[in-house]
């Protein structure tokens, strides 16, 4: 295996598939990929995209989706959110063929085969990483996901298993992750905080106010407790995931 998740790979785009109106797969492969330490949920890359001048790349991180060893095969499930970004133009505008350098992977999330009970929470940009960990909860751990996006049609990205129930939040015209309705959700809702682990990601205020109440107002000890800022608003490259 390949341990220095420093090191750039360079890889080929092969597959694109909108999942959803607003999440699309983007496929590649890669000489050396195979070699790469993946195996847990929740671990990502940082994928170096053109920029619009196509000197400079720019570095964002994505949450592998799949892993296909034998081949070699990473997918990345990309939100798009417009044009006002480098990676949002790129995901929008990527095609079979295209060149990329990757690096990582980097962190992921330790599943705790003795926990009864599961906490997770974010918006749009976390479905990956969240469905990942839902998918790998040993049968007959309680899962409660509360998961905001634009609106419905954007809920066929994933389906709960047995013991797993999803609270789904639309957030219409404004950002998935602004608009305090996953804050709400999780300060209400009834949730079973005894042998529990959370998971909160996306934007960065939200995320900080849902482990604040978690640990202030549920009680739940802070090594329970993983999260991420994946992104900021008003930032154009929020590096807390880092």
């Amino acid at each position: 295996m390949l341990r220095n998740n420093r090191t750039l790979h360079q890889t080929e785009v092969v597959d694109i598939v909108d999942i959803t109106p607003r999440m699309r797969r983007i496929s590649i492969v890669g000489e050396s990929l195979p070699l790469l330490e993946i195996n847990l949920p929740g671990q990502w890359m940082k994928v170096f995209v053109p920029t619009a001048d196509n000197e400079v790349r720019a570095g964002r991180a994505y949450t592998i989706r799949q892993f296909d060893r034998p081949s070699g095969r990473i997918a990345f499930d990309v939100v798009l959110h417009g044009d006002d970004g480098p990676a949002s133009r790129w995901a929008r505008r990527a095609r079979r063929g295209d060149r990329l350098d990757v690096g990582g992977p980097r962190a992921g999330h330790m599943v705790d085969v003795g926990v009864a009970n599961y906490i997770l929470a974010g918006d749009a940009t976390a479905l990956p990483a969240i469905a990942a960990i839902l998918e790998a909860l040993p049968e007959g751990c309680q899962a409660d996901a509360f998961l905001e996006v634009a609106d419905k049609a954007e809920e066929s990205y994933l389906a709960p298993r047995p013991n797993q129930t999803i609270t789904w939040l639309h957030s219409g015209t404004f950002v998935p992750g602004t608009t305090g309705l996953i804050e709400r959700a999780v300060k209400t809702a009834p949730l079973e905080t005894g042998n529990c682990q959370a998971w909160i990601a996306g934007e960065s205020s939200m995320m900080r106010s849902i482990r604040t109440h978690l640990l202030l107002d549920r009680g739940i000890i802070h090594p329970a407790i993983e999260s991420a800022g994946y992104w900021k608003l008003g930032s154009a490259d929020h590096r807390e995931r880092d």
